[in-house]
């Protein structure tokens, strides 16, 4: 997304953006020595934010940069304590799942039946580590332990096996999360008045932070409304399929929103439009008929006075009405 020929396309047709660059690109765009920054510990680094030098403070929780200009491009770096936390918190976690997953392995292992070799016991512990990326500050030592096992049908005997012993490098860590709480913005904004930039760092760094409405959508889109698969081939199509998923996430967005807007008495925990779905999927327009009198009519499920409320929170208490049952009728 944020290639160097990405982005060139981009300012080749003149349009503006704003994204943010990939985590290992921080430091070789930015030029900066991210151990200067290796004392922020979590339980103090609230405190320690409001201390780094040349960071400006931009409401809320993010501290931010201008770091230059290259060529169209301006980068600002940021920084977020949460997000910080979060991250240290984060590898930690991933840590402590390793040493919980080599303890089951070792129980695995200790269960051998035929002797085990070093090198595919050990690249099974490999494996997890460069799954989890802890290889650079998390290896697992192995250590020869002999079990005795009884084959079904013959006598008890002596097997070689590997136990693993998980290995911490501190320093390695802290190096490891050097970047943790940093992102680094770039935008084609560089347009001046002045000395000063005509769009200032706050107002590039606000509507990117609030993507995540963005992305909260697509993911609706591609989860809950099942945009794939796709069973057409034609633009038209295609372009006909995408409208429609958007236009339903328009009304399942604005389903939500009303519900946030009226929380109700009885319906308050319902705020979102997949509970909604969920709690009016039994209100139902059903067709009766009495075959030996040729009698065919239709009638509305039995509202209840919870789903009476849900229908007034979003605006619809209109189809509660007899006309509905008509219209449906004549369908």
């Amino acid at each position: 997304m944020v290639s160097d020929d990405n982005l060139a396309l981009l300012e080749g047709t003149g349009i503006k953006y704003i994204s943010a660059m990939d985590k290992s690109q921080l430091k070789g765009i930015t030029g900066l020595d991210f151990t200067e920054f290796s004392h922020l510990e979590p339980e103090q680094v609230d405190r320690q934010s409001e201390e780094l030098a040349g960071f400006a403070r931009l409401g809320g929780n993010t501290y931010y940069r201008e770091v230059k200009v290259e060529g169209e491009r301006r980068y600002i770096l940021c920084f977020n304590p949460q997000l910080f936390k979060d991250q240290r918190k984060a590898r930690e976690q991933a840590v402590d799942d390793f040493q919980l997953f080599v303890k089951e392995l070792n129980e695995e292992l200790r269960q051998a039946k035929k002797s085990r070799q070093r090198g595919p016991t050990y690249d099974k512990f490999k494996r997890r580590l460069e799954k989890k990326k802890l290889s650079g500050f998390v290896d697992v030592q192995l250590k020869v332990e002999h079990v005795r096992c009884k084959a079904a049908d013959g006598p008890e005997r002596e097997v070689r096996t590997y136990i693993g012993e998980v290995a911490v490098d501190g320093a390695q860590m802290l190096l490891a999360g050097r970047l943790d709480g940093f992102w680094l913005l770039v935008t084609n904004h560089k347009e001046r008045e002045g000395e000063v930039f005509r769009l200032p760092a706050e107002e590039a760094i606000i509507p990117y932070r609030d993507k995540v409405v963005i992305e909260s959508a697509f993911r609706d889109i591609k989860s809950f409304l099942e945009v794939a698969p796709v069973h057409v081939w034609t633009e038209y199509h295609i372009k006909a399929h995408y409208t429609v998923c958007v236009v339903a996430h328009l009304v399942d967005r604005t389903l939500t929103l009303r519900l946030h807007k009226h929380p109700g008495d009885l319906t308050r925990d319902v705020v979102s439009h997949e509970k909604l779905y969920q709690k009016l999927s039994g209100c139902l327009i059903d067709r009766i008929e009495v075959e030996n009198i040729g009698l065919s009519t239709y009638n509305m499920t039995q509202i209840t006075e919870e789903k009476k409320e849900l229908l007034q929170r979003v605006g619809f208490e209109n189809l509660l009405t007899r006309d509905v049952v008509k219209k449906a009728q004549y369908r």
